[in-house]
């Protein structure tokens, strides 16, 4: 009886539960989006000498679903693993990953499926709505925020090659501030890319709200037939946070007046109109303005000082242009932005104000 039971415990031991993958990766190729979801099989082998059992199988994507049977597998015999991919609303390439454990020794096993999904016309043009000649964009205006100066800012741009050839997209204009990566250089047909820019704040001159733009071309190898303007906007303050107590007690206090432009009536039909207003410093420190601007076509200044001494103003003109007013509204209500050295009130806004007749 002993012995029967030695030679059961020596024959648990001597079993083992291996598996031999046949293929773990899987290749759809290119497909359109309109033809749903697709599904391989794939089949392993249980090369051991016990039973081989699927514990779980995972993706790392939702849009990738496996499938399997929990029935042991005997010796010699194949276990099955369905994996399908779902690629509605995901077009380019692909290549997911489905993570499956087993009582094998070896377990886990990881096995991969990946393609390429043509899309089709409503994706695009929800996803990439913005066309290029033969490649699409996600959009065409890249807002980088706002940070300190000397600080780095980063966007991206998400393309597609909606066309038959491949293609190598490149920048005719590009500012100086900006450094701009293609990843990859070269855009297979049905594949996704990605413009990555980043902004060094160190090499733009403006303070404040800064609109620059880029222009993509599609492809490097052919004529310039459809390029596109891609803006960019940042915000660029000074960063005060260093300044001790006793630096801020002595640093300059920037004050407007008056606090509000009133253009009163505004005639359409009439001309340019004047109006001014003054910067003092109520600080210890000279003033230095770092600049100010409007957004606002109709409004142009001058007159800007560049620095104020302790106790002093000086006028600021500002010249309205009803001719260059939207046409669409009776009420000028706009903002000039100053920015100054004043680490109390670096960013000032002063309203203009006014009504517009026909």
């Amino acid at each position: 009886m002993l012995a029967m039971m030695l030679l059961c415990a020596v024959s648990s031991l001597s079993a083992e539960v291996t598996v031999n993958w046949l293929n773990p990766v899987h290749s759809f190729g290119a497909f359109k989006e309109e033809l749903g979801p697709v599904t391989c099989t794939f089949l392993g082998v249980n090369t051991g000498t016990d039973s081989l059992v699927v514990l779980d199988a995972r993706a790392n994507c939702g849009c990738t679903r496996p499938t399997y049977s929990r029935k042991p597998v005997a010796p010699g015999d194949t276990v099955k693993i369905s994996v399908s991919y779902h690629p509605n609303g995901r077009p380019g390439r692909f290549n997911k990953h489905v993570r499956v454990t087993t009582n094998a020794t070896d377990s886990p096993t990881t096995l991969h499926v990946k393609g390429t999904v043509i899309g089709q016309a409503s994706t695009l043009n929800t996803r990439f709505p913005v066309s290029v000649g033969s490649m699409r964009l996600n959009h065409d205006v890249c807002p980088l925020g706002q940070t300190f100066r000397g600080h780095v800012l980063a966007s991206s741009v998400e393309m597609y090659n909606a066309g038959t050839d491949s293609v190598r997209p490149y920048l005719s204009r590009k500012p100086e501030a900006f450094n701009v990566v293609f990843q990859p250089e070269v855009i297979a047909p049905g594949e996704q890319g990605i413009m990555s820019l980043t902004a060094y704040t160190a090499r733009v001159p403006e303070w404040g709200l800064v609109a620059d733009s880029l222009i993509l071309v599609p492809d490097g190898g052919t004529a310039e037939e459809h390029p596109v303007t891609i803006a960019t906007t940042m915000i660029i303050t000074e960063d005060f946070s260093g300044l001790t107590e006793e630096q801020r007690a002595n640093a300059p206090l920037a004050r407007v007046n008056p606090g509000k432009l009133d253009f009163a009536d505004v005639s359409r039909e009439g001309g340019k109109i004047t109006l001014k207003f003054s910067i003092s410093n109520a600080g210890k420190s000279p003033l230095s303005i770092r600049r100010i601007y409007s957004a606002c076509d109709a409004l142009k200044i001058s007159s800007v000082p560049k620095s104020i001494a302790p106790g002093k103003s000086k006028e600021v003109t500002v010249t309205l242009d009803p001719s260059r007013l939207p046409a669409d509204t009776d009420l000028l209500n706009e903002r000039i932005s100053l920015i100054t050295n004043s680490p109390n009130n670096s960013n000032l806004t002063l309203r203009v104000v006014g009504h517009i007749n026909p």
